[in-house]
């Protein structure tokens, strides 16, 4: 009868230890490339990498460590890396490797551009705009160099002025943060 309460006791010590948190993905994303969309300059559209840093990190917390910025930029810089030429497996695992990344997001401007609403007279100064930003996304994965995701988001926003475009880009890449935190 004392080994019942033993094996017990051994259970609930063995049920109320931390268990080890697994190390989470490595994630880097890359600037993205702006092929002459026609508002990309006015919101430094290939700087948003910065924004999807962020919104990655808020969706998927520590299950993700996410990478950007000029800590990307710099590995990229030191191996005369552009953000299409990810899309290539030797660069891909490359930038991975430096960076101890597992995977590595890139992404293409496809439209970026702002229009007056189409049954609207021509505009007036002030007047609201329609934005349109459509974004492509590929995650590579940097072991196999597999594309893991790739996929076109849309985002739409009315207002005025080159925040109006900003919006947009931001809506769609919210898009994209939310179909990545959730593979």
């Amino acid at each position: 009868m004392t080994i019942v309460p033993l094996a017990l006791s051994i259970l609930l010590l063995v049920a109320s230890a931390p268990a080890t948190a697994q190390p989470g993905t490595v994630l880097a994303i890359a600037d993205f490339a702006d092929a002459g969309t026609d508002g990309g300059a006015m919101i430094q559209a290939e700087r948003l990498s910065g924004y999807l840093q962020h919104r990655l990190q808020a969706l998927a917390g520590d299950h993700l460590q996410v990478l950007a910025g000029d800590q990307v930029r710099s590995v990229m810089r030191a191996q005369g890396v552009t953000a299409l030429d990810l899309l290539r497996r030797s660069p891909a695992t490359g930038v991975a490797a430096a960076l101890g990344a597992s995977r590595v997001v890139t992404g293409s401007w496809r439209t970026l551009s702002l229009a007056s609403a189409p049954d609207a007279p021509p505009m007036p100064r002030g007047a609201e705009r329609e934005a349109t930003a459509v974004f492509d996304v590929w995650m590579i994965d940097a072991a196999s160099g597999a594309t893991v995701l790739h996929a076109t988001y849309v985002g739409r926003a009315t207002g005025q002025g080159r925040l109006v475009l900003l919006e947009a880009a931001r809506e769609a890449l919210d898009q994209a943060a939310r179909a990545i935190a959730g593979m």
